[in-house]
């Protein structure tokens, strides 16, 4: 499914090159592996498992907040269309759709936004360094291992940056230029009945904000990792024999600067970036 162009979709792309997710959840970390088949994202788990013996070398997973997406509205959408897609946003923080639909009746349009925003990444040179450091390989008798190899259309990947939030708001309107007032009493009535960490805040007679203790992954980034099924020896393009000559050379900052290691995309029109499903 596709969405139409807005401000937060756009600068996921451009700012990040991420892939905006469809269902946010936790288990999407920096350092997990997918498989990916079509431009169909599945989650395979974690990197360490796919290395012989374990990987046992600590890398640091690095956080900041983004402030040019934390709190910055959608362009005003379809309500349909834009609840498919906050619904999923709705349900990953424990509550139920349809009282939150329940209470907007007679919205014609809505946007929201996220808040709290976090990037969680890692260095990928620094990744490469450990691996070819320490001579560190796939385990080749690992099942996937050779079923990946295998299978030409399937591409592996490793995420290396996420965007987390705790918390997401929703605005509602009757047209373009009207507000829908949101029946905020009837969710906080639905909210006292369940056991739940999840609490609200009226912004505005038409705006909500919904606040979670638990950080989500809407969006990541990720680079093509292969794994030689004899050797075990990873690879990705250019990206293990560029890394081993910034090692090398006794200009490192000069090959640092040429080196580079693009994104995986998993959908590259930027206009309308694709909605990924697990």
């Amino acid at each position: 499914m596709r969405i139409c162009k807005n401000d937060i979709t756009d600068q996921i792309r451009d700012l990040f090159d991420a892939n905006p997710l469809r269902i946010p959840e936790a288990r999407i970390q920096p350092m997990c592996m997918l498989e990916i088949q079509d431009h169909k994202p599945k989650y395979l788990g974690e990197f360490r498992f796919l290395v012989k013996n374990g990987f046992n070398h600590p890398i640091q997973v690095n956080t900041s907040p983004v402030a040019q997406i934390s709190n910055v509205k959608t362009k005003k959408i379809d309500f349909k269309i834009g609840f498919d897609i906050l619904g999923n946003f709705i349900k990953a923080f424990g509550l139920d759709p349809a009282a939150v639909s329940a209470s907007i009746k007679g919205t014609k349009k809505m946007s929201f936004s996220f808040g709290n925003v976090v990037r969680k990444y890692i260095d990928t040179l620094e990744l490469g360094h450990i691996l070819v450091a320490n001579d560190i390989k796939g385990d080749p008798e690992n099942i996937f291992i050779k079923e990946f190899s295998e299978k030409k259309e399937v591409t592996l990947a490793l995420i290396t940056d996420i965007l987390t939030s705790t918390d997401f708001s929703l605005a509602t309107y009757k047209d373009n230029t009207t507000n829908a007032e949101i029946n905020i009493p009837l969710i906080q009535e639905y909210l006292a009945n369940l056991d739940t960490k999840l609490t609200i805040e009226k912004i505005s007679d038409n705006e909500i904000k919904f606040k979670g203790d638990t950080p989500l992954t809407y969006a990541f980034t990720c680079v093509e990792i292969n794994i030689d099924p004899t050797t075990g020896k990873f690879s990705r393009g250019q990206w293990l024999d560029n890394i081993r000559s910034v090692k090398g050379s006794t200009t490192t900052s000069t090959a640092t600067e040429q080196l580079e290691i693009p994104k995986l995309l998993l959908d590259d029109n930027q206009a309308n970036p694709l909605l990924i499903d697990f």
